[in-house]
């Protein structure tokens, strides 16, 4: 609303000046006028003589005669353009206010109307996703005509101060830099909202989101008979629906899903209501926990949670595809947001904003709908330990396929039989540490365990969390024949998966360090500042000057004397041979590279040794007055360079270990390309540490 309400008050301000300064000129119109024709009724001296009564004072100086006459009617001519400019001007202050009051009105409509339909939706999810279906569909139009408004304000606020510019007779150097300063600023106003719009009308296709992919594999009733029992014995205590789907894998934690997905490996399409189930879980709780679990997931179904989250997604994900286009329309070179586009992008998170509170209300009631309805199917005791043992056995689970993912190779082949030595050697976590913790879930975000635990009249006592916190039986595994006609051929079968894909991801990653190692030449690559063109510019200009000093010495001008001439001719003759000296070390300079790149190492010209990769902490780029600085910060234990007597300028902080220097971009590079360049010499020799480190690393398994 700030900056709505200063454009309606500055075009207020604006139109009453408007309104003096026509008032002023009119004045100075009529003066003019009344000028003229005082001076045009003179008569005429009857010896043809000029009237030196006949008198005009006009930019500080008086004329008289017939000259007087002319000045008098220019003045005159002037006002009347003046004048006219004037009144042209008072058009713009009412398109400043009707800008800023339009813009005020519509954000004032639109935060009632989202924080009116937040509210509905709290209430109801049929009412939140009808509200922001709508709110959907009019956000992109509406952050536009934000957008578009706020411009056109703006520009029409640049556009009259500068007029003021052009009202005045003497256009001094200053005045048409500030002109030029105007020009660049409207074009700029313009491009972004253009861009704005431009992206902003993108977002109003039809979103389809990605499908979720999943690392595991179904089973069916044949390969699962003892799980699809439980599945519909829990069912039909509940009255849910049964899913379509059941996935098993080793990666994160219970869920279900309406919408469409892909197994990994393998990339196999799969449609319907889908169960997730982790194989770790299955070990590490026992069935009655496990039940209580699968019964809050059905329980989801039954709610038709799963199918209002389809349905929403588009619409939660269309608002955030609007904000982006706001925010990268705006976002400038240095990664500040524009003026212009700040009130939009204001606007459309504070709709965000109502979006995730209406969303999380509603999430946190269906979670702890679907936890009761988990207590139901089982108990409360059931649902509450199985909550605890979630978060206790969590991390022995991730250290277990961290582990294995970063190593392959050295992983045993059947994860299942190490996650459970490892928790049984190394215990569970305590639960108390993770009370404040959601559990994982790929969709949604669940309220805090102790929330969850208070809504089912629970206490995380000492003794429950000594309970949470037991570790397991050894033959825990035996679990599993409860549920799985072949457990261990699945075991096998989900490790051998979880392994394939973290070999394929190492494979990538290795080819993709390979790429980054020889992405560089070999051979030593010299960069020349490019300041050829500034050196050619200074000789030129200098050369100018010096045949201007020739003319002058050779031709006679009127109104001058020689010794006049001798002395102009003189400076501007010293002032070529400067600007030419000036321009042969620029020139030289090109020669020479003040920089040496080679794959283990750069060469800073001015300093006394070249600075290693590795020894490289971090570095940055960035550009000034025409110029690329770079700053590399050095390792601890890296020996620090010293500045070369004559040599570049170069400056070190041994302090803070800084080594800075500048230079113009170098010849055939822009300012983006020479960047790119230093940062893939950067990135090959962390590549090259990486290999290195990976040969060194031996196999090791928890």
């Amino acid at each position: 609303m700030l900056l709505p309400l200063t454009l309606l008050g500055l075009g207020l301000w604006e139109r009453q000046r408007g309104i003096d300064d026509h008032g002023a000129l009119e004045v100075q119109r009529a003066r003019a006028a009344k000028a003229v024709a005082i001076l045009e009724a003179r008569p005429a001296p009857a010896d043809g003589r000029p009237d030196f009564g006949a008198q005009f004072r006009y930019n500080g100086q008086a004329y008289v005669g017939g000259l007087a006459i002319a000045k008098a009617r220019e003045a005159l001519d002037g006002a009347g353009d003046a004048v006219a400019l004037a009144r042209w001007r008072q058009y713009l202050p009412p398109v400043v206010m009707a800008c800023g009051a339009t813009m005020a009105v519509l954000s004032v409509l639109a935060l009632l109307g989202t924080a009116l339909l937040g509210r509905a939706g709290r209430a109801s999810r049929e009412a939140l996703l009808r509200g922001f279906s709508l709110v959907r569909q009019l956000l992109p139009p509406l952050l536009g005509m934000q957008v578009v408004l706020v411009t056109t304000g703006v520009v029409a606020v640049i556009a009259f101060e500068a007029s003021a510019i052009l009202e005045s007779d003497d256009l001094s150097t200053g005045a048409a830099k500030l002109l030029g300063i105007a020009l660049v600023a409207i074009g700029a106003s313009l491009w972004t909202a253009f861009k704005a719009v431009l992206q902003l009308r993108r977002t109003m296709g039809l979103f389809t989101p990605d499908p979720l992919r999943i690392m595991g594999r179904t089973v069916s009733r044949a390969e699962a008979p003892g799980l699809w029992r439980l599945l519909d014995e829990l069912a039909g205590r509940l009255g849910a629906l049964q899913p379509n789907n059941v996935v098993i894998g080793l990666t994160g934690g219970f869920f279900v899903s309406s919408g469409p997905k892909v197994l990994e490996p393998g990339g196999a399409d799969l449609e319907g209501r889908t169960l997730y189930l982790p194989l770790p879980f299955l070990v590490l709780l026992g069935r009655d926990e496990v039940a209580a679990i699968i019964g809050h997931e059905l329980a989801h179904f039954s709610g038709g949670d799963t199918e209002y989250s389809l349905r929403f997604l588009p619409v939660y994900a269309g608002v955030g595809r609007s904000l982006d286009a706001v925010a990268q329309a705006g976002t400038g070179g240095d990664g500040s947001l524009s003026p212009l586009t700040r009130p939009a992008l204001q606007l459309g998170l504070f709709v965000m904003d109502q979006f995730h509170h209406a969303v999380r209300h509603w999430s946190r009631l269906r979670e702890f709908a679907a936890d009761a309805a988990g207590a139901d199917a089982t108990s409360r005791d059931a649902a509450a330990h199985a909550l605890l043992r979630s978060g206790a056995i969590q991390p022995r689970i991730e250290e277990v396929l961290e582990a294995a993912f970063g190593a392959p190779d050295a992983a045993p082949p059947n994860l299942l039989t190490d996650i459970l030595r490892h928790a049984v050697e190394r215990g569970l976590e305590d639960s108390t540490g993770h009370l404040e913790e959601a559990q994982p879930h790929p969709t949604d975000t669940h309220p805090p365990t102790r929330q969850r635990l208070a809504s089912l009249d629970r206490e995380p006592g000492p003794e429950l969390l000594a309970r949470a916190a037991a570790p397991p039986p050894p033959d825990a595994l035996a679990r599993l024949d409860g549920y799985f006609a072949e457990p261990a051929r699945l075991s096998l079968a989900a490790s051998a998966d979880f392994l394939g894909i973290a070999r394929d991801r190492a494979r990538a990653e290795h080819a993709a360090l390979e790429s980054a190692v020889t992405g560089v030449a070999a051979e030593a690559v010299p960069l020349h500042e490019n300041t050829r063109g500034g050196a050619i510019f200074l000789f030129a200009f200098g050369g100018t000057l010096l045949a201007i000093a020739l003319v002058l010495l050779a031709m006679e001008v009127p109104g001058t004397g020689a010794r006049e001439r001798w002395i102009i001719a003189g400076a501007g003759g010293m002032l070529g041979f400067v600007f030419i000296g000036c321009g042969v070390p620029m020139l030289r300079r090109g020669d020479t590279p003040f920089l040496i790149l080679r794959p283990e190492s750069v060469t800073i010209t001015g300093i006394n040794r070249p600075i290693r990769w590795e020894h490289v902490a971090d570095l940055d780029m960035t550009v000034a007055r025409g110029r690329v600085v770079t700053r590399v910060l050095l390792r601890h234990d890296a020996p620090f360079p010293v500045r070369l007597r004559g040599g570049r300028r170069v400056k070190l902080d041994a302090r803070q270990l800084i080594v800075t220097f500048a230079a113009a971009p170098p010849r055939a590079l822009k300012v983006q390309g020479f960047a790119d360049l230093i940062g893939r010499y950067r990135r090959a020799s962390l590549a090259r540490q990486a290999l290195a480190e990976a040969d060194r690393m031996p196999a090791t398994t928890l």
